[in-house]
């Protein structure tokens, strides 16, 4: 199975977004210039593209061929499953899973599913800290709501303080693969799937680590 396809330009540098190649490609001509002028500002030089390189990874990754899963939307670590009703688009009581994107976790979010985009809306909001319980109503956020073969889900994509380069990358209307590009959220952040409470089982238990259209966080069981 190859990968989802998106419409973006692929990047010059392999595992690496557009952005990162022209500010790599100066941090390693000026790790040049400093081994030959000032040798010991080489190290400052090159770890700040090191770090660059880090920070805009776009790793290529390909779901398994399993239809009744549900892969993770983001790199990071399972925060919660807690049962709870959301209002927004499902209008149904969800299992609501957690995710919290740290800064240094691959920034990319992914189609958890196969699914129609019938819901967008993108708010501007606050810089409050995830662990403030109104964080998730206040602060930057993205909605994105997916029509699939068994019914709604919800997916929030919640910017930390400094997690404010929060990018929509998929349109209303669009048709997506599991493991299709939808998002990017950099320097941290927390992503919530909703889904209908009986339809799925989860796989995942608080403390698990997941890889954006890698793990499995659940199995539809209806």
């Amino acid at each position: 199975m190859s990968e989802p396809t998106t419409n973006q330009r692929q990047p010059a540098i392999p595992g690496l977004e557009v952005e990162a190649t022209a500010v790599v490609g100066i941090g390693l001509g000026l790790t040049g210039l400093a081994l030959g002028l000032r040798p010991r500002l080489a190290p400052v030089a090159l770890a700040l593209t090191a770090l660059t390189a880090a920070l805009f990874r776009n790793p290529r990754r390909v779901p398994p061929d399993e239809p009744r899963t549900i892969f993770a939307v983001a790199d990071g670590q399972v925060q919660g499953v807690r049962e709870v009703y959301e209002h927004r688009f499902v209008h149904s009581d969800c299992l609501r899973l957690t995710t919290v994107v740290s800064p240094l976790d691959v920034p990319i979010c992914r189609a958890p599913v196969a699914g129609h985009v019938v819901y967008l809306e993108q708010l501007m909001g606050d810089h409050r800290p995830l662990r403030d319980p109104h964080a998730p109503e206040r602060n930057q956020r993205l909605y994105i709501g997916l029509e699939t073969v068994w019914g709604p889900i919800l997916l929030a994509i919640i910017a930390s303080p400094l997690g404010r380069w929060l990018r929509c990358e998929t349109t209303q209307g669009a048709m997506l693969n599991p493991g299709a590009r939808i998002a990017s959220i950099r320097f941290g952040g927390q992503v919530d799937l909703y889904i209908q409470r009986d339809v799925l089982e989860p796989l995942v238990a608080p403390g698990a680590r997941t890889l954006a259209g890698r793990s499995r966080l659940g199995t539809v069981v209806v």
